[in-house]
């Protein structure tokens, strides 16, 4: 028997006088619960947004994950509605908002409380999965307080909403979609042109950006694949949070 045969069975040895399960680490770099925040979603909204958002849901319950969505609804905020395998959290934002920035900053509060709730009533979460930029603030704190993973998904860019425009409310809006491609884990965006427009503006690394889009076939299969990554390079690094790109194996 060489060193290296001596060396693993000493390890199994010890392994299974800890009654350790060698499938433990494996499975906790898959996601089995994940949670979507968003401010749209369906029926209520029709947007992009939330029929991708509501497509994902839907595609991730069908591969066994235990899916989290919160999204604004002021007539249910308070509610958990069940569609199908996927529990649908509603908060509404009871302070009055003179513009979408402040309107985004002030619902962050009762998304947060929630997830918060999820998190420590039912089950834990792995991953936090933040779509458009409204919700990248509330998606950064949350992977600060719960140390937990950030994914954005961006649908569009404020260079692009509002062209050669200058002031307080813009440059906002600029600088949380930028610390959303810098805290985040993960940048998804659904074409290559996005992409492209994405590394212009903002810089991220190259490879931390992943083009996956609805329009692919088998896109969730893809998305989980990214979330596995993600999880992955996560534990691998002890839960330190300090921004890494890298290509999904």
């Amino acid at each position: 028997m060489n060193n290296l045969d001596l060396n693993q069975k000493i390890i199994n040895n010890i392994v299974r006088q800890l009654r350790i399960n060698p499938l433990d680490e494996a499975q906790r770099k898959k996601p089995k619960n994940v949670l979507l925040i968003s401010a749209d979603y369906l029926p209520k909204d029709v947007s992009n947004v939330a029929l991708q958002c509501k497509s994902l849901a839907d595609g991730l319950a069908e591969r066994g994950i235990n899916v989290h969505v919160i999204s604004v609804d002021d007539w249910k905020a308070g509610t958990t509605v069940e569609m199908g395998a996927v529990k649908v959290h509603y908060v509404g934002n009871t302070i009055k908002a003179y513009s979408p920035l402040t309107w985004a900053l002030t619902v962050g509060m009762d998304v947060c409380r929630v997830a918060a709730d999820i998190y420590h009533n039912e089950g834990n979460i792995d991953l936090i999965h933040a779509h458009d930029w409204m919700m990248f603030p509330t998606g950064i704190n949350l992977q600060f307080a719960l140390k937990r993973p950030l994914i954005v998904n961006y649908y569009s860019l404020q260079h692009h909403r509002t062209p050669g425009v200058s002031n307080g409310f813009t440059e906002a809006v600029k600088q949380i979609e930028w610390r959303g491609s810098t805290e985040s884990r993960r940048i998804l965006v659904n074409e290559d042109w996005m992409k492209r427009e994405l590394m212009n503006y903002y810089s991220p690394p190259k490879d931390k950006v992943n083009v996956i889009g609805p329009q692919a076939e088998d896109w969730t299969k893809d998305i989980v694949r990214d979330y596995s990554w993600v999880l992955k390079n996560w534990w691998g690094e002890e839960e330190n949070i300090d921004t890494k790109g890298g290509n999904p194996k």
